[in-house]
């Protein structure tokens, strides 16, 4: 004879499953630790090779191989911990963050030649950069994807402040090597000091984003590393780049103060996010304590109310089947009627619980979803174009600030226009 599977059956099934998930959840958590730690080293190895080519090998060479050696180790770890994802999953949101970790690991594949090229100084500065920050860029894809197959609300949250907030990072080691590259050549032409300009406007949505979706303890710490005093001299040499003019005198020596201070900066902003990292873990492990408990609960309040005997009714007490029911449910005679409340109850809470996730998810999505039509929009721009993605993030800037608009609207503008042109030429 079959069993038929019952209401409990499903309830803790459903739980088990939340379980799984959170599980699978915890794993991507800890793969984006993984992920952000191997980003700053390879961060740090990009400003000394930076250094190194720009001085023609003068400076940085140990330093840059101490480096190399820390940037191999955290590659090691990050694959190690790859190996713990399943494989298996077949979903499509699975499928963006396999492919971009597929991409990744093509890029630290190709990262050996990006060396022996510094080495023997046979790349310009300028190409170096771009290499390494496509790599990066590769790395905080990752990120991205880690955040949005996220079912959570809270570690939704969690993702996409440190998603930010490794944005603004990276666009500030961006900063870090363009600016090198002026300082040491002792002049910035108009294309570099533009680009400058759009990677701190860039640092600063971001920034602005993560204070929006983080925690109040760690939006004061990156304010107060923001105000601190060896920002201000940051700020200071940025306002000199700003104002500098063809033909202005500029002492190469800037570009060591320059660099300390910006790796100072950068520096400071890895300490809080290793802390971010910390306390995203801390989070994932807290949610599967919570659920497992939860699940254990489940079961012994049903295995109780199961032992309880119904007391017989009362024939003065007795309805017409039709009109028995208790607290919204309707209830077969002979079946335990506090057992099928109680079911009834568990049901309702787990339905009320998931409504509010899938709103809260909804809202911690949305700064996900922007970024997707921003990053499709400049993508559109630089294929009509021809332009690089500063360029392209310019123009977006450009126009929104033109119109009073959001970034994010006059994005879905540009592919509303470039998805109209299409469909006119394929007629």
């Amino acid at each position: 004879m079959t069993n038929t599977l019952t209401t409990e059956d499903f309830l803790l099934a459903a739980k088990r499953s939340e379980i799984a998930a959170l599980q699978q959840l915890l794993i991507s958590c800890d793969l984006v630790t993984k992920v952000t730690e191997l980003i700053h080293q390879l961060q740090r190895e990009r400003g000394l090779s930076n250094v190194c080519l720009v001085s023609a090998g003068q400076r940085s060479g140990a330093q840059r191989q101490q480096q190399i050696s820390a940037s191999d180790a955290a590659d090691q770890v990050l694959r190690n911990t790859l190996s713990q994802l399943d494989l298996e999953r077949s979903d499509p949101t699975s499928a963006r963050l396999f492919s971009a970790i597929a991409y990744v690991l093509h890029e630290l594949d190709e990262l050996a030649e990006l060396r022996r090229q510094v080495d023997s100084l046979g790349i310009e500065p300028g190409a170096y950069t771009q290499s390494m920050s496509r790599l990066i860029a590769g790395l905080l894809s990752v990120v991205f994807e880690a955040a949005d197959i996220s079912g959570d609300p809270d570690i939704t949250r969690a993702l996409v402040a440190m998603f930010n907030f490794m944005q603004g990072k990276e666009y500030a080691g961006q900063e870090r090597a363009w600016a090198i590259i002026g300082f040491t050549a002792g002049e910035f032409t108009n294309a570099v000091q533009e680009r400058l300009k759009t990677l701190q406007d860039a640092q600063n949505r971001c920034f602005d984003i993560f204070s929006d979706f983080t925690h109040t303890i760690p939006a004061a710490q990156w304010r107060q590393l923001e105000s601190s005093e060896a920002t201000g001299e940051f700020n200071r040499l940025r306002q000199l780049i700003t104002r500098y003019r063809s033909g202005d005198s500029l002492p190469t020596s800037m570009s060591e103060v320059w660099y300390e201070l910006a790796t100072r900066r950068i520096d400071g902003m890895q300490e809080l996010e290793r802390e971010l990292a910390a306390e995203l873990l801390q989070q994932g492990e807290e949610k599967i304590r919570q659920a497992q408990e939860d699940l254990r609960l489940h079961r012994e309040h049903l295995q109780d109310l199961a032992d309880i005997q119904q007391p017989p009714m009362s024939p003065l007490s007795v309805l017409p089947d039709e009109e028995i029911s208790t607290g919204g449910v309707n209830v077969t005679p002979g079946v335990n009627v506090k057992l099928a409340r109680s079911i009834y109850e568990l049901v309702q809470g787990q339905a009320e619980r998931l409504q509010r996730i899938s709103d809260e998810l909804s809202e911690a999505r949305q700064a996900l979803n922007e970024r997707k039509l921003i990053e499709k929009a400049k993508g559109m721009l630089m294929q009509s174009q021809g332009i690089n993605e500063e360029q392209a993030y310019k123009q977006l800037r450009q126009a929104a600030m033109d119109g009073n608009k959001r970034i994010v609207d006059v994005a879905e503008n540009v592919i509303s226009v470039a998805e109209m042109l299409q469909l006119k030429q394929g007629r």
